[in-house]
């Protein structure tokens, strides 16, 4: 009976012990990890930063200093410098992330397309109610001398990519006072020629359509247009 007890004894004391050094191991751990987070995958300069390009994982303080990002809050929605990259793993120094990008209408190009800046000056648009990601209709209207006014759809689904004030800067979504001086819109290589010589032979018109905020859209030509042999 006694050498139960005593066995009883021991291995209380053995797991009260095996306690003991678990919950120091845990703080100690606490206080000398810190849990940040880091690229997911291989980011390139002027990657836009999302979720999915974050993981979250626990990392020696000793690792870590004043120009690293420790919250995924500091870090979504901000862009990799140019010239910069990000490995697999890598801790987000805040020397190779910037926020307010002069080139940020460069970076929302897909394959084929290129920025063309409108100037309100110049074209029919009403920009106050525009901002990036929208589509407008670019519409053509000619008055021919010897019959009447032609008008006619020119260029479906171009994309906003940037909107500016009369001095260059890129006008912030948040921005509701300031009022559009240039509107950049992401067309497709080959419409440029036609759209120069739109804006020549007659006036350009800026249409929103019911359609403003579907996405993954391109912009297309009205090659059936009655005013198409203008510009070609």
């Amino acid at each position: 009976m006694v050498k139960k007890i005593i066995l009883i004894a021991i291995g209380g004391i053995i797991l009260l012990a095996s306690l003991f050094f678990a919950i120091s191991a845990y703080f100690n751990y606490s206080e000398h990890y810190e849990k940040v987070c880091v690229a997911s995958h291989q980011l390139y300069q002027r990657n836009r930063i999302t979720e999915e390009d974050l993981k979250m994982i626990e990392v020696p303080k000793e690792y870590l200093g004043s120009d690293v990002y420790y919250r995924k809050e500091d870090v979504l929605g901000k862009y990799i410098r140019l010239s910069y990259s990000l490995a697999k793993g890598s801790l987000f120094y805040k020397g190779a992330l910037e926020e307010d990008i002069k080139d940020l209408a460069n970076t929302l190009l897909r394959k084929g397309e290129v920025n063309y800046d409108l100037y309100a000056s110049e074209v029919k648009i009403n920009s106050g109610g525009l901002s990036v990601d929208m589509y407008v209709d670019l519409y053509l209207t000619i008055n021919n001398n010897n019959d009447k006014p032609l008008s006619d759809l020119l260029i479906k689904d171009c994309r906003i990519t940037g909107l500016y004030d009369s001095q260059g800067k890129r006008i912030m979504n948040y921005d509701n006072e300031t009022k559009a001086y240039i509107v950049t819109l992401a067309i497709q290589e080959e419409q440029v020629n036609i759209l120069n010589k739109a804006l020549m032979v007659g006036n350009i018109s800026a249409i929103v359509n019911s359609e403003t905020y579907d996405i993954d859209r391109y912009s297309v030509l009205n090659a059936q247009a009655e005013i198409i042999e203008y510009v070609q």
